[in-house]
């Protein structure tokens, strides 16, 4: 029996007779479906081609700029603007610490200017005071040349891969700083160029207990333990700043930031002392001994920073509450808190903890 051909029809007209076969899309087309197919596969060669010329070109192109090579160069000039206003700020603060430093030791250099004025005037002096003026006169071109309290720094951003510099003073908020100054001792003059320390955590009372080198205080009483710590510091003239971070805080109860004078004892009613000067949390005002409703909000919670200022010169004391960027100020009675002044905080929650930061 002889086999019949079915013959397919065009896939454009459906049309059946004189069909040709595409072997690429395998599709049957009739004579003209057929051209116009091969016409429509060549405008798709000539774009391929165009489109592999174009490719060849940029190839070899010398002024080509790859996407990332535009984003780095805007990277890059945005990175020299920072660097440039670093650079900026680093010089304008260098500048005037080192002015505060020339006018410090005029203010030091002035008392010898005097002496040696009256003392070839009246023709008295012995080998004695040459030597004593010559070492003074030696520190103080060592201070001018060198000022041992200024840095040369970096910022601390980890996150960073360009370290941007920074000036800074070792009298700032990481370090307690007395001002220079001349006194007299047996008739000599003495130059104390600078007085800096490490706060620390010193005096306590109650159940507090101090680690970490006696930065890290502790509390493990409650609230009747009425346990505080004093610091090592004693403040009477200049401005200070020391920086704390609340490790842990409860709730239930507030903390209290402020001073004494030096000579209290670390008592359960030094709360009632006239010299007891500072904040429970950021809601009382404390002014020798007794509180004063500031606001009705609980503010400090576990993790926050403040930092404590110690203005002596203008007899006021600071707290700076980072995270709300609060500022409270206490004008301090001289009379009934004396010179010097020492730092207390009172912790009467179970487990509360505060650091002091280097």
């Amino acid at each position: 029996m002889a086999s019949i051909t079915i013959k397919k029809a065009c896939i454009k007209c459906n049309k059946g007779g004189g069909t040709a076969m595409c072997y690429g899309c395998e599709q049957a087309f009739c004579t003209k479906h057929f051209i116009e197919h091969r016409q429509e596969l060549s405008q798709q060669m000539d774009s391929i081609g165009q489109e592999h010329d174009i490719l060849c070109r940029d190839l070899t192109h010398e002024q080509y700029t790859h996407s990332l090579l535009a984003r780095i160069n805007q990277w890059e000039q945005e990175s020299i603007i920072k660097i440039q206003i670093a650079a900026k700020l680093a010089r304008n603060d260098l500048q005037q610490l080192l002015d505060t430093a020339k006018n410090n030791l005029k203010k030091l250099i002035s008392k010898i200017t005097e002496e040696l004025q009256s003392s070839r005037e009246s023709d008295d002096y012995t080998e004695k005071d040459i030597k004593k003026w010559t070492v003074q006169l030696e520190e103080f071109r060592k201070t001018l040349n060198t000022p041992t309290t200024i840095n040369f720094d970096y910022e601390n951003d980890t996150q960073s891969t360009i370290r941007l510099i920074k000036i800074t003073d070792q009298s700032s908020s990481i370090f307690s700083y007395q001002a220079s100054q001349l006194y007299e001792t047996n008739n000599q003059i003495c130059c104390n160029l600078e007085t800096s320390f490490h706060e620390r955590f010193n005096d306590i009372f109650g159940r507090v207990t101090l680690s970490e080198g006696s930065l890290l205080a502790t509390c493990s009483g409650d609230y009747s333990d009425r346990s505080c710590v004093g610091c090592i510091g004693r403040y009477s003239s200049g401005i200070h700043y020391i920086r704390f971070r609340f490790e842990h805080i409860n709730t239930d109860h507030y903390s209290f930031f402020g001073i004494v004078n030096s000579s209290e004892k670390m008592t359960k009613d030094i709360l009632n002392s006239t010299s007891f000067y500072g904040w429970w949390d950021l809601i009382y005002n404390v002014i020798s001994g007794k509180k004063h409703k500031y606001d009705s909000t609980k503010i400090i919670r576990t993790g926050d920073e403040v930092t404590f200022m110690l203005d002596c010169d203008n007899r006021q004391i600071q707290l700076e509450h980072h995270r709300t960027n609060r500022i409270l100020t206490l004008p301090i009675n001289i009379q009934l808190c004396a010179f010097p002044w020492k730092i207390i905080v009172l912790l009467l929650g179970k487990d509360d903890c505060v650091r002091i930061l280097h």
